[in-house]
């Protein structure tokens, strides 16, 4: 199965403190908060073949976005999410130049070079009450020109100023209309299920 460690995609609720300090004005009764994605952030994809499972990764987020949290000032219900990652197909090794190779195509990377992961929703605030929780979210993830939306199931943990989120889920490459590739007139045969993994490590700004 491929495993996009991307992301560790998603990626996002560590944005929010049990302590929810916004850092602009509230907007009609609504808190807005910004956290940077660190460059360390990764993204895995985990896959499997009629022959062996393999993985590829995007190991070192290259570009810093930020992720905004728009919560309603008594801190409850669903928290609005707003901010993207972008990674680039390109940057993805499969450690082997064939998989790799077959990855990017069918994935059509001349033509969309990116996979890009919205983030649009949580369930609600974290609890960090233990340093750690789990929650859901909805995020939108597009991949060869197709976009869907999916719920990710999330652990967060914080460490200090630091939220690490960690959310992982399967796929199939139809959920993207796409053809699962086959490799060497199809003697190698990539099956349609795959895990994508990501880890993001996100810091509120100082300004």
């Amino acid at each position: 199965m491929f495993s996009f460690s991307f992301i560790n995609l998603l990626f996002v609720i560590a944005t929010i403190f049990s302590s929810w300090v916004p850092i602009s004005r509230p907007i009609d009764g609504f808190s807005v908060v910004k956290w940077s994605v660190e460059k360390s952030s990764s993204l895995r994809i985990l896959g499997s073949s009629n022959l062996h499972d393999f993985q590829c990764d995007a190991l070192g987020y290259a570009t810093t976005d930020t992720i905004s949290f728009i919560a309603n000032n008594n801190n409850s219900g669903k928290i609005l999410l707003k901010g993207a990652l972008k990674i680039e197909i390109n940057s993805i090794s499969c450690h082997n130049f064939i998989i790799t190779r077959n990855f990017k195509s069918t994935l059509k990377s001349n033509e969309h070079p990116y996979l890009i992961v919205k983030f649009l929703s949580l369930e609600r605030l974290p609890d960090f009450s233990n340093h750690k929780d789990n929650l859901k979210g909805i995020v939108e993830i597009e991949l060869g020109g197709v976009a869907k939306k999916f719920e990710i199931p999330y652990k967060i943990q914080k460490n200090g100023q630091v939220v690490i989120l960690n959310g992982q889920r399967n796929f199939t490459f139809s959920d993207f209309e796409i053809t699962p590739p086959s490799i060497l007139g199809g003697l190698v045969k990539i099956y349609n299920k795959f895990n994508v993994e990501f880890n993001l490590k996100m810091i509120q700004p100082l300004s």
